[in-house]
This record gives structure tokens, sequence and C-alpha cells, in this order.
């Protein structure tokens, strides 16, 4: 897997508050992508000596949360806005389905997340 490639300046992270987008994250040491979507409803920008990396404030786009999740922009590989309902569908049919059950229980094996 090669390691996240975007780079957000604030004014471009700024730009998706209020959007519902499907990320795909990484991190150093996993082989395999996490796809998620969620709401972004705020953003941390970096600053020098505070932070230095920024990140966006999210919720679940199913379900709920008390409070926002942070996905680090580092972690980013790819970020897709969702501008229509049927958005969701089109994408999981293009993502490679093998990769995302393999882990599920087989036939009379109990599985917990």
């Amino acid at each position: 897997m090669s390691s996240p490639t975007l780079t957000f300046d604030p004014i471009t992270a700024i730009g998706y508050i209020g959007q519902t987008v499907l990320f795909e994250l990484v991190w150093d040491g996993d082989p395999e992508p996490i796809w998620r979507f969620k709401h972004i409803v705020g953003v941390v920008v970096p600053v020098q000596g505070v932070n230095e990396v920024g990140y966006f404030l999210t919720l679940p786009v199913i379900g709920e949360a008390d409070f926002p999740d942070e996905i680090y922009f580092d972690s980013i590989h790819t970020i897709r806005a969702v501008r229509d309902r049927h958005a969701p569908a089109k994408v999981l049919g293009c993502l490679p389905l093998p990769h995302l059950f393999q882990g599920q229980a087989k036939e009379g094996e109990c599985s917990h997340a």
C-alpha cells in the first residue's frame, strides 16, 4: 500500500465542512485500507507548536455519536464527496469485495467486532 499523498490547505479542508464524504484511510504498517462514510462537521487546522497535523471532525452517516471523531489528514489516502443519494452504492459496487468479506464467520460460527 502506498502512503497517503493528499495534503490539505486550510481553505480546501474548510470547504469539506457540511459534506458527506467517503474516506480511504491508510496507516504505515497496515496492509489494507479502511473505507468510511462520514459527515464532516468541523476542521482543526495544523498550528506549529500546538498540533502538527490537522484533522476533520466527523460524525457517522449511519447511527449516532455523542461527540465527533477525528480523522487526521495524514491518514487520508482518498476523499470523495458524496453528492447524490445513490453514490454510496455506486462506490461500494466498485470496491474489491473479496477483501471486504475476508474475516467473516463461517456457517455455525460467531464473530464479534
